[in-house]
């Protein structure tokens, strides 16, 4: 570890006392003796966990991500409890964009791929906060009332988040340690797929975790869109007709 630290230039500095060590692995093919694994940190001696934090994110050895969903939902409906019928309409759309749909929205883009029964409980919170803000009855078709409010469901937007990640490093090349897990296909002359920005994707060896991961999801979701959105100019452009194409396709 310490050799490690030593390549990098930007000053990093690790605390000794919260620095916290996992293992990420398979849970089908789990072996006990991974718990066992520990790393001496400074004067320390790190033994393995079952779960971290890595900027308000928390991350389970089977990165499952169940932890992190519990925690939105949780901190969601504290807030919702408070918003609720203390507020106009406008206010209160204002206050759900500032503080529910900031945290649906917060490095969302690690729940692509998750089961339907776990991103479902993040669909449930965002429909019960367009009915709080909307005013309307729990028999009312949540699905109208969040067009009308013009809010992409759950999964949308994960993919939405993902998708500018690609814009923008295909585009400035930033961040650079995305910008090069991002491949064209490599031929001896310029094929369709080049003239269309297509991008290549890379053979995942399990689902659990190569199909979702940023080099695998991404290509796939890029290669998805229509040409006219990959021939975006500007990442305002690419935002504004992403969004409208999304919604189409969702409502």
């Amino acid at each position: 570890m310490t050799q490690a630290l030593s390549c990098f230039n930007n000053y990093l500095k690790l605390n000794d006392s919260k620095t916290e060590v996992v293992v990420f692995r398979n849970k089908k093919y789990d072996e006990p003796c991974l718990d066992n694994v520990s790393l001496k940190i400074g004067d320390r001696h790190v033994s393995c966990t079952s779960k971290v934090r890595n900027l308000g994110v928390c991350m389970d050895h089977y990165l499952s991500m169940d932890k992190q969903i519990n925690q939105i939902c949780q901190s969601t409906m504290f807030h919702l409890r408070q918003i609720r019928k203390h507020l106009d309409k406008p206010t209160t759309e204002k206050l759900v964009h500032a503080v529910i749909s900031s945290r649906l929205d917060y490095c969302n883009s690690l729940l692509y791929g998750l089961p339907s029964s776990q991103l479902n409980r993040l669909q449930k919170l965002q429909n019960t906060t367009a009915r709080i803000t909307s005013r309307v009855g729990r028999y009312s078709s949540i699905t109208q009332v969040r067009k009308e409010l013009h809010w992409l469901p759950v999964e949308s937007r994960i993919d939405y988040k993902i998708l500018v990640l690609v814009f923008r490093a295909m585009k400035y090349g930033t961040p650079a340690y995305l910008r090069d897990l991002l491949q064209q296909p490599v031929k001896q002359r310029p094929t369709r797929s080049h003239y269309l920005h297509q991008l290549q994707v890379p053979v995942a060896k399990t689902r659990s975790f190569g199909d979702r991961s940023f080099c695998n999801a991404a290509p796939r979701l890029w290669n998805n869109l229509p040409p006219h959105l990959r021939s975006s100019k500007t990442i305002e452009q690419f935002k504004s007709n992403l969004k409208t194409y999304l919604f189409t396709c969702s409502y």
